[in-house]
């Protein structure tokens, strides 16, 4: 079987012809035949620490692919993603107690186009159970049981399936054989269905194939960082203090059944399978805090509601890739001037309706979701510009590509995944243009190769206002006149598991150097005496209200009113 090269770089495609993506992975398709299977030729389902695998993913709800290289050689582990253009490399320190993470990712400039560049993080404070845990790529078997054999791809495998889930249930089969030779389990195809049971629709279906599975590895594949001169990328976060478990200890025994029943209910709806025992206890103790945030706030019947989510588990740094708003720079003042004086918004502000949504007007795009990547400023950013052609162009919404940001603005300031801001987005714009989605193609949620020379259209602008700061009314005339608007705010806990109301929070901050994420502004309300925001955020259509939040307009509550801007294409 063929050795795997040092320098190995990825190839792949995205289609959005579910037929012909079938056809290309069925050609791509190497897998030794195995033999005949008995029940008792093989054992329980395990995957091996050593080998090398490739897989297509297709995702059938939005009709695009991705390919995908994976290396295990124990606790070493490699994986190449998007195509190949981000690899992520894990090395472990057994000895000196300590694990290195290496991410080498294309970067475009003004001077140089995908350059790639590598990053390493140390992880000193790794707890030595977690030191050989490699990077997640097969599906996790515990939840799987065998339910016979049935042929896949034209090979005899025997069939696992499970389900996990209560309103929103997922349903999984995974096609294996045992290869005797190798005497390893290999994965021939994934397939998963989440389905929103209350309203009865399929809400995901994913199928991944794998191919091209050898047991043979060598090391080498492992040290592809050292052909770079790998960056530190660390940040103030990274010796955060994690909670211990003594305050679940400390809790009644009716407490303390009821937290552990609130947390196996938490894990099952968001499918949390942790590595070890570990990771299990310090997940449960970051989870115990964000769930008597939500249970102590609930109850005291304020303005807003807060629910659980997929992200109460998470570290503090961790959390930082679902924000993405870097503030490491001087901002730059907009080159379009405002154009309503003190005296014209004090008059304009006699006749403003006490309701207005632009989502009715038909220049907002829909809720996306940014995920663990932190691109959050290229939503504000695309909701701003695609807002500002629908104005000029007489209502038709243009769905412009977040991707493109992330690729390729990295020479003005901006870092992909790794953060960035509206108005470094806004300045690459006026010089190159944004393309379309349909041209690019769709939001990965991670970096990728800049494609940009290859559009036949794009979209540019004239430049970006910044909107009088800390006036409400100023801020409701932009809306109105020039919006969406792109705004940034300080998403603190409050934030991050709001599900109702109006939120109020006086935890968060609202001066500039506080604001961690970029949101998009569609309109304002009022109910109850209490005016407010209506917001999209990033984090998909099922947080929040559909993807909204309303935040008070009350003492510039989490830094709504700090730094909006719109955009002029004209």
């Amino acid at each position: 079987m063929d050795k795997i090269p040092q320098n190995l770089e990825t190839s792949g495609h995205k289609s959005r012809s579910t037929g012909n993506v079938l056809e290309k992975i069925k050609k791509r398709t190497n897998i030794e035949q195995p033999v005949p299977i008995k029940n008792d030729e093989y054992p329980p389902l395990e995957w091996p620490t050593r080998y090398s695998i490739e897989a297509t993913k297709l995702y059938l709800t939005s009709g695009w692919t991705e390919h995908f290289k994976y290396w295990r050689f124990n606790s070493l582990s490699r994986l190449d993603a998007n195509d190949g253009a981000v690899t992520q490399i894990r090395i472990p320190k057994i000895e000196e107690g300590y694990k290195l993470d290496y991410e080498i990712h294309p970067e475009t400039t003004e001077e140089e186009t995908n350059e790639k560049v590598c990053y390493r993080v140390k992880d000193s404070d790794t707890d030595p159970d977690e030191l050989e845990e490699p990077i997640d790529f097969l599906p996790i078997t515990s939840n799987l049981e065998e339910v016979g054999k049935e042929n896949m791809k034209g090979m005899e495998c025997v069939k696992f399936t499970g389900s996990y889930g209560e309103n929103e249930v997922t349903n999984e089969e995974l096609w294996a054989y045992y290869n005797h030779s190798a005497k390893a389990w290999v994965p021939v195809r994934y397939e998963t269905r989440t389905s929103d049971t209350r309203h009865g629709y399929l809400k995901d279906h994913q199928i991944v194939d794998y191919f091209k599975f050898s047991p043979e590895v060598i090391k080498g594949v492992f040290f592809l960082f050292k052909n770079y001169t790998c960056k530190e990328n660390g940040n103030d976060d990274d010796n955060e203090k994690l909670p211990n478990s003594n305050h679940i200890e400390s809790m009644t025994a009716e407490e303390k059944k009821e937290f552990d029943e609130a947390f196996a209910a938490y894990k099952q709806k968001f499918n949390k399978q942790y590595t070890h025992q570990a990771e299990h206890e310090m997940r449960k103790s970051i989870f115990h805090k964000k769930w008597r945030l939500v249970k102590e706030t609930n109850r005291k019947n304020l303005s807003y509601t807060l629910a659980l989510n997929k992200m109460s588990d998470r570290t503090k740094k961790e959390l930082k890739r679902y924000k993405g708003l870097r503030r490491d720079k001087p901002r730059s003042v907009g080159n379009i001037r405002f154009p309503y004086s003190h005296e014209e918004i004090k008059k304009i502000s006699e006749t403003l309706p006490s309701h207005y949504d632009l989502r009715l007007e038909g220049v907002v795009g829909p809720v996306l979701d940014q995920d663990s990547c932190g691109s959050c400023w290229t939503f504000g950013t695309t909701a701003a510009v695609e807002g500002a052609l629908a104005r000029s162009n007489g209502g038709m919404l243009i769905s412009l590509s977040n991707q493109a940001l992330l690729d390729c603005s990295w020479g003005m300031g901006n870092s992909g995944c790794d953060g960035g801001d509206d108005i470094s987005a806004y300045k690459w714009i006026m010089k190159h243009g944004l393309p379309t989605v349909a041209e690019y193609g769709p939001y990965s949620k991670q970096d990728g190769y800049c494609n940009i020379q290859n559009m036949t259209t794009t979209y540019k602008i004239r430049g970006w206002t910044d909107v009088t700061p800390l006036s409400e009314q100023a801020l409701k005339i932009a809306l109105i006149n020039h919006g969406p608007l792109s705004v940034s705010l300080d998403a603190e806990d409050a934030f991050m598991h709001y599900d109702g109301g109006i939120l109020y929070d006086t935890k968060c901050k609202s001066s500039a150097d506080d604001l961690n994420h970029e949101v998009t502004l569609v309109g304002y309300g009022e109910k109850d005496g209490e005016s407010y925001w209506i917001i999209r955020n990033s984090y998909g259509q099922y947080w929040g209200i559909d993807g909204y939040v309303y935040i008070s307009t009350r003492n510039n509550n989490c830094g709504v009113m700090t730094e909006p801007t719109y955009v002029v294409v004209e």
